[in-house]
Protein backbone atom coordinates (compact mmCIF):
# COMPACT_ATOMS: atom_id res chain seq x y z
CA UNK A 1 0.00 0.00 0.00
CA UNK A 2 1.24 3.44 -0.78
CA UNK A 3 1.16 6.13 1.40
CA UNK A 4 -0.22 9.43 0.78
CA UNK A 5 3.09 11.36 -0.36
CA UNK A 6 3.86 7.86 -2.90
CA UNK A 7 0.61 7.85 -4.10
CA UNK A 8 0.66 11.74 -4.63
CA UNK A 9 3.68 11.83 -6.33
CA UNK A 10 2.53 8.95 -8.94
CA UNK A 11 -0.48 10.52 -9.71
CA UNK A 12 1.28 13.64 -10.34
CA UNK A 13 4.43 12.86 -11.64
CA UNK A 14 3.94 13.63 -15.10
CA UNK A 15 1.78 16.65 -15.17
CA UNK A 16 3.25 20.10 -16.58
CA UNK A 17 1.86 22.38 -13.73
CA UNK A 18 3.76 22.88 -10.79
CA UNK A 19 1.21 23.74 -8.17
CA UNK A 20 -2.14 21.33 -8.11
CA UNK A 21 -5.25 21.69 -5.92
CA UNK A 22 -6.31 18.43 -4.62
CA UNK A 23 -9.85 17.29 -3.64
CA UNK A 24 -13.16 18.10 -4.31
CA UNK A 25 -14.53 20.46 -7.35
CA UNK A 26 -13.49 24.07 -6.56
CA UNK A 27 -17.26 25.33 -5.97
CA UNK A 28 -17.36 21.92 -3.22
CA UNK A 29 -14.69 23.49 -1.33
CA UNK A 30 -15.68 26.29 0.52
CA UNK A 31 -15.42 28.85 -2.18
CA UNK A 32 -11.66 30.31 -3.05
CA UNK A 33 -11.14 33.92 -3.46
CA UNK A 34 -9.20 35.04 -6.99
CA UNK A 35 -6.08 37.78 -5.26
CA UNK A 36 -5.26 40.00 -8.71
CA UNK A 37 -1.56 39.70 -9.35
CA UNK A 38 -0.79 42.86 -9.04
CA UNK A 39 -1.70 42.97 -5.14
CA UNK A 40 -0.36 39.56 -4.89
CA UNK A 41 3.54 40.99 -6.75
CA UNK A 42 3.60 44.15 -5.12
CA UNK A 43 6.78 45.64 -3.74
CA UNK A 44 4.98 47.80 -1.57
CA UNK A 45 2.20 46.64 -0.06
CA UNK A 46 2.75 44.70 3.79
CA UNK A 47 1.90 41.00 3.67
CA UNK A 48 -0.25 42.18 6.20
CA UNK A 49 -2.44 44.39 4.03
CA UNK A 50 -2.44 41.95 0.92
CA UNK A 51 -4.14 39.26 3.62
CA UNK A 52 -6.76 41.92 4.36
CA UNK A 53 -7.36 42.73 0.33
CA UNK A 54 -7.87 38.74 0.37
CA UNK A 55 -10.10 38.62 3.22
CA UNK A 56 -12.09 42.05 1.66
CA UNK A 57 -12.49 40.80 -1.59
CA UNK A 58 -13.68 36.90 -0.66
CA UNK A 59 -16.47 38.87 0.73
CA UNK A 60 -17.76 40.85 -2.54
CA UNK A 61 -18.85 37.51 -4.64
CA UNK A 62 -22.16 37.26 -6.30
CA UNK A 63 -21.42 40.74 -8.39
CA UNK A 64 -21.39 43.08 -5.74
CA UNK A 65 -18.68 45.90 -5.85
CA UNK A 66 -18.74 46.65 -2.40
CA UNK A 67 -18.25 44.45 0.90
CA UNK A 68 -19.43 45.52 4.42
CA UNK A 69 -17.18 43.61 6.93
CA UNK A 70 -16.58 44.96 10.22
CA UNK A 71 -12.92 45.84 11.20
CA UNK A 72 -13.60 43.53 13.75
CA UNK A 73 -14.51 40.76 11.70
CA UNK A 74 -11.48 41.74 9.48
CA UNK A 75 -9.39 41.80 12.61
CA UNK A 76 -10.49 38.16 13.92
CA UNK A 77 -9.83 36.29 10.57
CA UNK A 78 -6.54 37.93 9.95
CA UNK A 79 -5.11 36.80 13.59
CA UNK A 80 -4.63 40.16 13.93
CA UNK A 81 -5.75 43.13 15.78
CA UNK A 82 -8.55 45.77 14.64
CA UNK A 83 -5.81 48.46 14.68
CA UNK A 84 -3.36 46.25 12.60
CA UNK A 85 -6.38 45.91 9.86
CA UNK A 86 -7.38 49.92 10.11
CA UNK A 87 -3.44 50.66 9.32
CA UNK A 88 -3.17 47.91 6.28
CA UNK A 89 -6.45 49.40 5.50
CA UNK A 90 -4.97 52.85 5.58
CA UNK A 91 -2.10 51.10 3.72
CA UNK A 92 -4.36 49.68 0.81
CA UNK A 93 -6.29 53.09 0.80
CA UNK A 94 -3.05 55.16 -0.22
CA UNK A 95 -1.71 53.36 -2.50
CA UNK A 96 -5.13 53.06 -4.95
CA UNK A 97 -5.90 49.12 -4.10
CA UNK A 98 -9.45 49.96 -2.40
CA UNK A 99 -11.28 53.08 -1.64
CA UNK A 100 -13.21 53.48 1.58
CA UNK A 101 -16.24 55.43 1.84
CA UNK A 102 -17.68 57.09 4.87
CA UNK A 103 -21.20 56.90 5.74
CA UNK A 104 -21.53 58.51 9.01
CA UNK A 105 -21.61 57.64 12.85
CA UNK A 106 -24.23 54.97 13.12
CA UNK A 107 -23.42 53.16 9.89
CA UNK A 108 -20.80 50.63 8.39
CA UNK A 109 -18.36 52.04 5.70
CA UNK A 110 -18.57 50.62 2.14
CA UNK A 111 -15.23 49.26 1.15
CA UNK A 112 -14.71 49.35 -2.72
CA UNK A 113 -11.67 46.81 -4.00
CA UNK A 114 -10.04 48.00 -7.00
CA UNK A 115 -9.25 44.90 -9.16
CA UNK A 116 -7.08 47.47 -11.63
CA UNK A 117 -5.06 49.71 -9.54
CA UNK A 118 -5.64 53.13 -9.90
CA UNK A 119 -3.03 55.60 -10.58
CA UNK A 120 -1.34 56.61 -7.21
CA UNK A 121 1.49 59.18 -6.51
CA UNK A 122 3.60 55.74 -5.35
CA UNK A 123 4.33 53.87 -8.49
CA UNK A 124 5.78 50.49 -8.05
Amino acid sequence: MLNLKEALKQKYENVEREIILEGADLITQNGYTLVPNFVLNSKVLSGRAKLVYAIMLSYAYGGKAAIFPGQERLAKQCGSSPRSVWSAIRELQKGGYISVIRRGMTKTNVYVLHVKKLSTESKE
